[in-house]
């Protein structure tokens, strides 16, 4: 299969659920995309900025996994960290204080080299970023994602950068940022009416896929989870299984279709465990 190579951020997380709380997870958007692509058996790589303080032996786990890690790139001062609260109604809160816009803008992702991969998958991040990166591609095709805080703050230049994008993969939150004055359908639709192919990602409900251009719709149940351990990351592995898929040539809705298995991997497990990566973290506590 051709390779995938996904480019954002890594972070040390904070993760609590119901279940209790974990520290020193490791995270961020593009982790979890490449092991949704590797999920998918594709050759994949992660392009990511880190701080001084990225355990070594995160990377090497990756190593082991076959994930290529030659473009994580050490910078001064520390790694993005992430706290992420999940609700028992299934809700998710996630803290992007001054300090994590700073090292957003510190830890940009790299866009040189992007080596010999076939499709580029842009994880959340700035619209300035995701320009330039567009700019690099070399006409390759590039499946983005984006979050609640980008989307929020930066919605006009995002969907200025979507007619430029082979597939787009926003949850429906982020779609009701982009498109407020629209419902869940309407607004999958008027992003695809701006050129690339939609998944709209909605958890347990499953996703809609609307083809490129505003074409057909395709309503796409989730597949079956036995139990919910954390869905940390799950959106991001089911982008990265789309880039393996549309990577392999299968059209777009039977692609969508096939990477929601993606998601329902990484619920499965705390962090990354689910996708394969079950590293213990730096620090555990667990609620009594």
């Amino acid at each position: 299969m051709s390779a995938v190579l996904a480019l954002g951020y890594l972070s040390v997380d904070r993760i609590a659920t119901p279940a209790g709380v974990r520290e020193g997870v490791p995270g961020g958007a593009a982790l979890y995309a490449a092991l949704g692509a590797r999920g998918m058996g594709a050759p994949a790589s992660i392009a990511a900025c880190v701080g001084e303080d990225y355990p070594g032996a995160w990377i090497e786990a990756m190593d082991r996994l076959g994930i290529g890690t030659t473009a994580i790139l050490r910078r001064p001062g520390p790694t993005r960290r992430v706290r992420l609260v999940h609700a028992v109604d299934g809700g998710r809160l996630s803290g992007h204080d001054e300090a994590w816009w700073e090292r957003t803008a510190a830890l940009a992702p790299p866009l040189q080299p992007l080596g010999d991969a076939a499709i580029l998958v842009a994880a959340p991040m700035p619209a300035d970023s995701l320009a330039a990166l567009l700019d690099h591609a070399g006409g390759r095709p590039v499946v983005a994602d984006t979050s609640e805080a980008f989307a929020a703050r930066e919605g006009e230049a995002i969907l200025a950068l979507l007619p430029r994008l082979a597939a787009f993969a926003p949850s429906r939150e982020e779609t009701r940022l982009l498109m407020p004055h629209l419902d869940d359908d309407e607004a999958a639709e008027a992003l695809a009416r701006l050129g690339p192919a939609v998944l709209q990602k909605r958890g347990a409900a499953g996703a809609l896929a609307v083809e490129a251009g505003g074409g057909a719709r395709h309503i796409l149940p989730a597949p079956p989870v036995a139990k919910v351990v954390d869905p940390t990351g799950a959106g991001d592995a089911v982008v990265g299984a789309l880039a393996a898929r549309l990577a392999l040539g299968e059209p777009f809705a039977k692609a969508a279709e096939a990477a929601l298995s993606a998601g329902a991997l990484a619920v499965s497990g705390i962090g990354p465990a689910g996708l394969g990566l079950d590293l213990t973290p730096l620090q555990e506590r667990r609620r009594a």
